[in-house]
């Protein structure tokens, strides 16, 4: 049963780092005046292709290089933001089993986004990095190098967790960056345009 439980937790946490991945682009989308309301989303159960949807389509025709580089930032910085503040709350909290995983996966998991966007999604173009290539390419070496900052804490995160749910954390994190991976993939192989930020 406890396995069960902390698979259900695990879960819960992928999909509101996910959710709050999607606000941070939702969040310039709706400041550039391309969407009514940043806080809605489109996160399906099964988590794949998530977006910042709706949006208006047309508007963001007319968006300058600049604010879609902010657009696409937007879901690597709000990852970046609760991943510190989980980190800052757990420095207090280490008592509860449940509690306790929760946060570790919800840090790894915004930590896990973070990489994979800027390391992998930069040597192989896809989503997020894609949209910042194609606005400004220069920026690509600057994202790498923060994707190998940000890896190094993300690994000794990993290696360094207590041993009760550091298998877990670790699978789920692999899982993750895999599923995801080849999930941007496809989603940047399926929808070829030029304004579009997601994931």
């Amino acid at each position: 049963m406890k396995i069960v439980i902390s698979i259900f937790i695990s879960y819960i946490a992928l999909y509101l780092v996910i959710y709050l991945h999607e606000m941070g682009h939702a969040f310039f989308y709706y400041k550039y005046g391309c969407k009514k309301n940043w806080w809605q989303v489109t996160v399906k159960p099964y988590l794949f292709f998530s977006t910042p949807l709706p949006i208006d389509i047309e508007r963001t025709e007319l968006l300058s290089k600049k604010q879609n580089i902010f657009i696409a930032s937007g879901g690597i910085a709000v990852n970046l933001i609760f991943a510190l503040v989980t980190f800052l709350i757990l420095q207090r909290v280490n008592q509860d089993y449940y509690i306790t995983l929760f946060l570790h996966q919800f840090l790894t998991l915004h930590l896990a986004e973070v990489v994979s966007y800027l390391i992998i999604g930069n040597i192989y173009l896809v989503s997020d990095m894609e949209v910042i290539a194609r606005s400004k390419a220069t920026l690509r070496p600057f994202y790498f190098v923060l994707g190998l900052l940000v890896g190094i804490p993300y690994v000794l995160f990993l290696i360094h967790m207590p041993e009760k749910y550091k298998y877990i954390v670790i699978l789920f994190n692999f899982i993750t960056i895999v599923c995801m991976g080849i999930g941007r993939i496809i989603f940047t192989a399926i929808h070829k345009r030029p304004n579009n930020a997601s994931q």
